[in-house]
This record gives structure tokens, sequence and C-alpha cells, in this order.
């Protein structure tokens, strides 16, 4: 029995010698036109054609503050107001601060007739009136009540009350710590002096009193003011002489990027929904 291969016959002009065309020929009619494809396409193209410049797609641009660009400090300050103090800001009342709380109390009740010796004397009974004003008030000063303060709010004379109180992010240790003109016998040291391994300069010289403990930070805004440190728990472990004292955990949960942003801008908190940053204030 013998077996047949298949051979494969290669013929480049082979369908054009069926039909008479070369291929030359057959390539240049199927890239003409007739005079009536000609004709439909003169009649096109002046409405494509214009030598009139395209009109650039307008792009809206945002509004940024240049304090959030040119200002690379960290406020610790803010930082360490993180759920101690009432306000992590710092406000200063105006020189007018009560003709602009009258102004708007003026535009917020036009029905009252009182002259401007009574405006302060209005009665805050109205939940949506009182909310409209105090909601104005806080985008012009950039400052607003408390919900503590809030229900101790009940007229107008207690809103001007309330906007001519300045504001410190800071204790009334740090305020007396800060303070140039203490007595000589005084020392106070504003924040407290931690031990780390790696000050070897200071008094310590980098020796600890209880070895195989220390080095943890509990809360998570202390986290971004003191340092942390893995110390050594084992014996062999002061043999080692490239001892790596930083902990497992640094900078956990926190992404590093995003905590570093946050230092940043203290007034500003982190959406995990939109991973993007809303002012707090």
């Amino acid at each position: 029995m013998r077996v047949s291969a298949v051979t494969y016959v290669r013929a480049r002009s082979f369908l054009s010698s069926l039909f008479g065309k070369s291929k030359s020929t057959s390539e240049g009619d199927a890239t003409k036109l007739t005079k009536q494809q000609q004709e439909k396409l003169l009649t096109i193209l002046p409405g494509l054609r214009t030598d009139a410049p395209k009109s650039k797609r307008e792009e809206e641009v945002g509004s940024y503050e240049a304090a959030d660009i040119l200002d690379y400090q960290l406020d610790m300050d803010s930082i360490r107001a993180r759920g101690l103090l009432k306000y992590r800001y710092n406000y200063e009342p105006s020189v007018n601060v009560r003709d602009t709380v009258l102004k708007t109390a003026r535009e917020i009740f036009p029905a009252k007739d009182e002259g401007p010796s009574d405006i302060p004397q209005i009665q805050l009974t109205d939940n949506t009136l009182k909310a409209k004003i105090i909601t104005t008030l806080s985008e012009k000063m950039r400052h607003c009540p408390t919900n503590a303060r809030l229900m101790h709010i009940k007229s107008v004379q207690d809103l001007i009350d309330f906007y001519e109180e300045p504001v410190k992010n800071i204790t009334e240790y740090t305020k007396l710590a800060r303070q140039e003109s203490k007595p000589m016998n005084i020392y106070m040291l504003e924040n407290a002096r931690r031990f780390h391994p790696e000050d070897i300069d200071a008094w310590h010289g980098g020796i600890t009193a209880f070895p195989g403990s220390g080095g943890k930070v509990i809360s998570l805004r202390n986290k971004r003011l003191l340092r942390q440190f893995q110390p050594k728990a084992d014996w062999y472990d002061y043999e080692d002489q490239t001892f790596d004292y930083n902990r497992p955990d640094k900078d956990m949960p926190w992404d590093s990027e995003i905590a570093r942003r946050m230092d940043r801008y203290p007034e500003k908190r982190f959406d995990l929904k939109s991973r993007q940053f809303i002012r707090s204030k």
C-alpha cells in the first residue's frame, strides 16, 4: 500500500489569471473612484475642511490655596490637639466681628424691625434659622461652635460672645513652657524626652535601665509624634553589632504617604471611600 503525501502549491497570480486581470490592474481599479463618487465627495469636502483653528476644550481650573503648596512644615500643635482639645486650630477674632454678626443677623431675620441696639436680643428659637445663621458665620469666620456650645447659644448676643473669644490649640502648660519671661529658677520642658537607644549623644548614652522592655507607642496620634524602637529582648541581641531597632509594625496601620500628608495638612481628614482629603474645618 502506497502512502500519499499532501503537497501545497503556491500560485501568486492564480486568481488573477482566472479572471484575466493582472495584480496591478486589479489594485488600480479598486482604488479608483467613479464620476458619481467624485462628484459626491466634492460636495462633502467643503463642510469637512476648514482653515479656522480648532477650538480648545475649556477645562475647569479648580481653586487652590497657596499655603497648602508652599507650607511644608508640620503643624505639631494641631497634631497634638487631636482628640485632646476642642479645636485643632487657632482663632483670633477680628476687630469688626460684632458688626459682622449683626449684619448677618439682619440678612437672616429680614422681618425684624428692631434697631441696631435690639438685634443682639433676638432669640434663636427657630432651629432652622439658628442653623442658617451659624452656618453662614462659620463660613465667614472659619470658626464654628462645638456641639456642647450649641445648646448655650440662645440669642444673637451669645453668638457675638462666642466669636469674640480667641481660641488656641495648645494647653495652658504649653503656654507657660513657651513663655520667655519665666523666673530663673523655673525650668519647664514642653515635650517629654523619651528614651531611644540610638541617642548615643544623650546623657544616658543609649543604655536603658529596663532591658527587654519599652519602645512601644500606644495611640495613633502619638505615633505621628514619638519615635518607637524594638528593644533587645534576648542575650544574643546585645552581641549583635547591626541590631535593627525598627519595629515590625512601623507606620502601621497607616500608609506612609497618607500619614505624611495628614501631618502636613492637619485641618483635613482622609476619606477612605473617595481616597481624597476633605477639609474638616
